[in-house]
């Protein structure tokens, strides 16, 4: 069986060994890592989904906290969609860059939601409606698809000779 490495890791034993400009080991190293992981003053996103506030999930206008008149100004985001995203896919299959292309559009729209970690409001907002755009787009082939067999099912049996006389 091949062996694997081993690292050992030193630590400084008392707070005069340790370099200078690095913290001291009494210092708590969290502080640094917070700020690597989104300990910042934007605002993080709820756990759970938004529009699912039964199941574990968010209402976004409440967690905005704009108000009934803010929020209906994002109706813009749909027409948007619709122009930079592909409507048949959902959000996990779109071109990344055209999802930062969406989050600028809606940032530059709306300069207050440059406080929120990620553009978690405006991602919720193309997932939402993409779900729904994404799911009539495949009822429509669905239905088309059934109607286009249905209607070659009738044109067979209208050649088919059926004659009992």
């Amino acid at each position: 069986m091949p062996k694997g490495k081993s690292v050992t890791i030193k630590l400084p034993s008392s707070d005069s060994e340790h370099s200078e400009g690095s913290p001291a080991p009494s210092e708590s190293s969290l502080s640094s890592l917070e700020s690597e992981l989104g300990g910042s003053d934007k605002i993080p996103k709820p756990s759970g989904e938004a529009g699912r506030p039964g199941r574990g999930g968010y209402n976004l206008e409440d967690q905005l906290g704009w108000g009934e008149d803010s929020f209906k100004n994002l109706k813009f985001v749909n027409k948007a969609i619709k122009k930079h995203l592909d409507t048949t896919k959902c959000r996990s299959q779109q071109d990344r860059q055209a999802l930062d292309t969406m989050c600028n559009l809606v940032t530059a729209k709306f300069p207050d939601m440059d406080s929120f970690e990620n553009c978690w409001p405006i991602l919720d907002l193309i997932q939402m409606c993409l779900k729904y755009l994404s799911s009539r787009a495949w009822q429509k082939r669905r239905i088309s698809g059934s109607s286009s067999r249905a209607a070659k099912g009738e044109k067979s049996r209208g050649k088919s000779p059926k004659s009992k006389s």
